[in-house]
């Protein structure tokens, strides 16, 4: 470029405009969620209407193993919805996409060939993104995943695991079905990202099951600028 004004990354690699657009925060959500356990509670984000999106999500609840804090991203009747289980909390919602930007007052306009615009100085664009845990590692990945970050996170919300069995509760035998899925819980400081049970507890004597883990990793964004 012999003039003008070049746009480089943290790492100095340029911008690439063309046909491209940048994944870029569309809504920011907030849901005061109730106490709930079991199958836990729904509460419906958006309809399935074919536009890709990308779904991240924490509370301010408590920090701490055995706990059953967990949201998890479930399609059902043409609806993306969000089901929690665990104590009342208030979850953040973050939701990211392609969009077209609306043209500030004032500032960067940035258009793609076509002349629409992409990208302003006022666009916060989805980054700092990290994926956690170790797929060849039982205990490092899925339902057994669980790390402290420093600074506000939020996990994209997926399921980790499951048990299937039956416990014995005073005497009686019962059968028990437990999805494990994603959980981060800012405390003011630090963010403990891990897994949660949406389901009944698989606590309880003389109970025989399988545990599966996925072992999946956890793909966490870090949303303080969000």
């Amino acid at each position: 470029m012999a003039y003008g004004a070049m746009l480089t990354d943290s790492a100095g690699i340029p911008f690439y405009i063309g046909d491209t657009m940048p994944l870029t925060l569309l809504e920011k959500r907030v849901l005061n969620v109730p106490a709930v356990s079991g199958s836990g509670t729904v509460i419906n984000i958006f309809n399935n209407d074919g536009v890709v999106r990308f779904v991240f999500a924490n509370s301010n609840a408590a920090q701490g193993n055995g706990l059953n804090t967990c949201e998890v991203l479930e399609l059902s009747g043409g609806v993306w919805s969000l089901r929690c289980a665990g104590p009342a909390r208030t979850v953040n919602v973050y939701i990211f996409g392609y969009q077209f930007q609306p043209v500030p007052a004032w500032g960067i306009q940035i258009n793609d060939s076509q002349g629409r615009c992409i990208l302003t100085n006022e666009t916060k664009v989805l980054s700092d993104v990290q994926k956690l845990g170790n797929e060849g590692s039982e205990r490092e990945s899925g339902l057994n995943a669980n790390f402290t970050l420093s600074g506000e996170w939020a996990v994209a919300p997926v399921y980790t695991g499951n048990y299937t069995g039956t416990v014995s509760i005073g005497g009686q035998v019962y059968p028990v079905v437990s999805q494990y899925a994603s959980s981060a819980r800012f405390n003011g400081s630090t963010t403990q990202i891990t897994s949660g049970y949406v389901g009944n507890s698989s606590s309880g004597g003389g109970g025989t099951g399988t545990l599966t883990n996925y072992r999946n990793r956890l793909v966490a964004v870090n949303v303080q600028r969000y």
